[in-house]
């Protein structure tokens, strides 16, 4: 595990948008990240549960958050330009911690693929791949 000096991810998302919390790990190639579930989210359904649209922006912003930290310059702007083989298999809660691995698959041109596990303790509640993009310039 690296030494982290700042436990906060460097990114260009504000309140209510900043779906990640902490920085956990950051390694040269992976990462996990931490998003504390409160009923106070604004992204949190009428079921208290965190919908699967929110934990897939949650794991694209924790691979933003590992692009940022290997960076010295401030946060760059991306999107989420691809999502591939996505798959939930349980519901995040109000009160869950929500454990986001994300590890860089491929660089190619102006764009990054990752492979992401979003977990609540060891159980798997989504995965996947998806693909980061920098905006073109010009």
């Amino acid at each position: 595990m690296s030494d982290l000096p700042n436990p906060f991810p460097k990114l260009p998302h504000a309140h209510p948008f900043l779906l990640v919390d902490r920085v956990i790990e950051v390694e040269e190639r992976r990462g996990t990240f931490l998003k504390l579930v409160s009923a106070s989210d604004p992204c949190i359904a009428p079921d208290d549960t965190l919908p699967a649209a929110f934990v897939l922006e949650a794991l694209a912003q924790a691979a933003g958050a590992l692009i940022g930290a290997q960076s010295t310059g401030g946060p760059e702007l991306g999107y989420l330009a691809a999502v591939d083989d996505f798959q939930t298999s349980g519901d995040v809660k109000v009160g869950d911690e929500l454990y986001l691995d994300v590890e860089i698959m491929r660089h190619f041109s102006a764009a990054t693929l990752f492979r992401g596990k979003a977990r609540v303790g060891e159980r798997v509640v989504a995965e996947g791949r998806f693909t980061l993009a920098l905006p073109r310039l010009g």
